[in-house]
């Protein structure tokens, strides 16, 4: 049975309450960014923006990949496919390694960068463990020495 007009229009009204006004802000934004030239076509501006990776061609067979700090695929691929070492199949690997490396991780969750904080603080995970442990340890033993016999019964 076909939808009578007054409640098209009274769904209509419900579509647009529930639209609400994040959604109407969001696209006011958007608007914004696109008449400004920021963001893609549609205005929208990505929540995190990624560098591009750097690429290497393996010199043997010519299979691009990607340059990581430790290039542990790259390795794999010399060695397993070619018998060779990194240096013969991928020769501006090393180096960009240490470039990656030396820059420093940019902020978010996750990701590299880990190292950069065990190297900060000069601790392994296992060092910190058993310190937090040593430090729980002395706190539990001042405790219990520090405490006297409690005197059975109420007040007097």
């Amino acid at each position: 049975m076909p939808e009578s007009h007054k409640a098209e229009r009274a769904r209509a009204r419900k579509a647009n309450k529930a639209a609400g006004k994040a959604t109407k802000m969001g696209e006011y934004r958007r608007k914004a960014n696109k008449a400004a030239g920021i963001g893609d076509e549609n205005g929208r501006i990505p929540a995190r923006v990624k560098a591009e990776a750097i690429m290497s061609k393996c010199t043997v067979c010519a299979q691009s990949m990607k340059i990581t700090k430790t290039n542990t695929e790259l390795r794999q691929h010399a060695e397993n496919k070619h018998g060779k070492t990194l240096g013969i199949c991928f020769p501006d690997a090393e180096a960009a390694a240490k470039e990656l490396a030396s820059k420093p991780a940019k902020g978010g969750k996750g990701g590299g960068g880990g190292g950069g904080e065990k190297q900060a603080q000069g601790k392994s995970k296992a060092q910190k463990k058993k310190d937090a442990a040593a430090g729980l340890d002395d706190l539990l033993s001042a405790g219990l020495s520090g405490v006297g016999k409690k005197a059975k019964g109420g007040k007097k």
